[in-house]
């Protein structure tokens, strides 16, 4: 969750004090979520998070996108839906554009 946290903050160019100031979940929880030190923050933390990002608080509790080369299989169309509302305007655009071209051969 660390890591998911972690992409989000870097992809919206906000800093740990920042994202506290803009969610009010105390700065020491948020770097704790990211250090790893913390494996079970409080799920209204989670949402806090997950809102100001404007992603569903289940993409925050794992990584968003499988890395290439992953053999992991998408279980269900929510986790697809999940994973595609994790990325940002840009890579949604780019993948409706391969899904349109893939479809319209």
């Amino acid at each position: 969750m660390g890591k998911e946290l972690a992409r989000l903050m870097a992809k919206e160019g906000i800093s740990q004090s920042g994202l506290s100031r803009a969610t009010g979940v105390p700065q020491p929880t948020i770097n704790r979520i990211l250090s790893q030190v913390t494996q079970d923050p409080r799920r209204d933390s989670m949402a806090a998070l997950a809102n100001y990002f404007g992603v569903p608080i289940d993409s925050l509790y794992s990584n968003a996108l499988p890395k290439k080369g992953s053999n992991k299989k998408i279980n269900s169309v929510e986790e697809i839906y999940s994973r595609i509302l994790g990325l940002s305007k840009t890579e949604r655009s780019k993948l409706f554009s391969k899904v349109a071209d893939r479809f319209n051969q």
